[in-house]
């Protein structure tokens, strides 16, 4: 009893955390998108969007499959002291030989290619993230759930990059220092990683076999190289397809649909380690976890994907300014993503993962991506950046169906009809509301802050009087603490 009673205390701890690191991860991008948006213009921001797409593919080769393998390998051994150094030691080779081919084929490609000599500098500030990743242990810290640490660590770094962004990043001309700023931010994460690590293990090379991490490692490998495919080919074919203008429109609708989309992942985010363990030890407790996050999804993302298409053009002016007109229609495009990616989150990676069951994703990435692919040669020409997030929509959808129903066969869970009901008639109050307010034509700050306000209210208010059994649960648990501290 003693033992189950700390793990939701740990449980609750790690929700709590994730969501500080959730919003931290919503305000800042949100505060230099404001900045960066009105520095850069769309074609800048194009720019260093296309080179770190292009740095992001060698980063995934860098990072080897390890940010999910290590996180559920080292969670099973976290109370071993000895298999504890032993994983981290193996695991952190492993991560040093990938690094090394990534960072020199990133150099080959860019380096040794003429149609890259225009920007080397650019390139050259965003490949600092794939040599970064040499220091890369996050998923030590996940697997021993030291959520603290983590949103702690990133307040720090995200304060200190904001601050040099303000000072550094003031022309047009400054896209190379934004994309400087935004790698250095990444290694000041690693580079405190790595100083904190002496706390929990130390590297033991007594005993380690690598052989055994390179099968497992290597096909998570390839379809998370797979799925980054059919994530990042659309900027990539953007790119080559299109305009620095096109590129810069995605990139800014990406970010708000990705802002939004964090939200409604902030407390699910916590749940791999703890179902990978209630899925070896406590099926019931396995399938009351993750019927609670799908119950938090229904609760979150239905009415946030859709307030965002509702209150997109006003979110684009307010953000970005009117140079970025016509990301707004890219951004309604984009919103059924945070319905699809936001359930696919929980039933297609951490369900996955959880269950050792990763077969399923290599033959649903190759699919998604082969549809990506062709739907983005069709329709990019004729739409640009709309024609890229079409084909975005397909192929996510795509390949969470595949997971989705192999899981389900799998492991039998059931689907929460009550859960979904509620989102669904709360989610059309709300809407409701908001499109009576819009009808008011209020200014474009006014009315977009009344419009979100009233509309979070009248979505409370209305699962309140339902008695939606997740904000009951959270409302008992507050008053709890409130009665606890008087």
């Amino acid at each position: 009893m003693p033992y189950k009673i700390s793990m939701q205390k740990s449980l609750a701890k790690n929700s709590i955390y994730n969501i500080i690191y959730t919003v931290v991860n919503i305000l800042f991008p949100f505060v230099t998108s404001i900045y960066v948006s009105r520095i850069l213009l769309p074609v800048g921001v194009g720019k260093v969007s296309s080179a770190q797409n292009i740095a992001s593919y060698f980063v995934t080769i860098a990072a080897l499959g390890l940010p999910s393998y290590g996180v559920r390998e080292f969670a099973k051994v976290r109370e071993n002291e000895h298999e504890k150094n032993k994983i981290f030691t193996e695991l952190l080779l492993l991560n040093v030989i990938s690094t090394t081919l990534a960072v020199g084929g990133f150099f080959i490609l860019v380096f040794a290619n003429a149609a890259f000599s225009g920007e080397w500098a650019l390139y050259g500030a965003c490949g600092l993230a794939v040599f970064f990743n040499y220091l890369n242990i996050d998923w030590m810290y996940k697997g021993l759930e030291e959520y603290g640490y983590i949103t702690g660590r990133s307040l720090l770094i995200k304060g200190l990059s904001l601050g040099a962004l303000f000072l550094f990043v003031k022309t047009r001309q400054d896209y190379v220092l934004y994309a400087l700023i935004s790698s250095l931010a990444t290694g000041g994460n690693y580079i405190f990683n790595v100083i904190h690590a002496k706390k929990f293990v130390r590297i033991e090379f007594s005993g380690i076999h690598l052989k055994k991490h390179i099968k497992p490692v290597l096909f998570i490998a390839c379809i998370i190289f797979l799925s980054s495919i059919y994530n990042k080919i659309d900027v990539t074919m953007l790119n080559m397809m299109a305009t620095d203008e096109s590129v810069g429109y995605y990139a800014y609708a990406l970010k708000t649909v990705n802002m939004v989309l964090t939200m409604a992942n902030a407390v699910t985010a916590a749940l791999l380690p703890r179902l990978s363990f209630y899925y070896e030890n406590d099926r019931g407790g396995f399938y009351r976890l993750l019927d609670k996050g799908f119950q938090i999804l229904c609760f979150m993302t239905l009415p946030l994907a859709v307030g965002m298409t509702l209150v997109a053009s006003q979110t684009v002016e307010f953000l970005y300014g009117e140079a970025f007109g016509p990301a707004a229609l890219t951004i309604q495009l984009m919103c059924p993503l945070i319905l699809i990616k936001g359930f696919g989150d929980l039933f297609c990676y951490q369900l996955v993962y959880s269950t050792k069951s990763e077969k399923i994703i290599l033959p649903a990435a190759a699919s998604a991506s082969v549809i990506n692919i062709i739907t983005n040669s069709a329709l990019i020409p004729p739409l640009l950046q709309n024609g890229a997030v079409i084909a975005s929509v397909f192929s996510e959808l795509a390949t969470n169906t595949i997971q989705f129903i192999y899981m389900k066969k799998k492991v039998r869970f059931s689907i929460n009809g009550k859960a979904l009901a509620e989102g669904l008639l709360s989610t059309a109050i709300m809407a409701a509301c908001v499109c009576l307010l819009m009808q008011i034509n209020l200014p474009n700050m006014v009315g977009l802050m009344v419009e979100v306000a009233c509309g979070a209210i009248v979505y409370v208010a209305v699962n309140l009087m339902m008695k939606n059994a997740f904000m009951i649960e959270i409302l008992e648990k507050v008053k709890v603490k409130l009665l606890h501290r008087a």
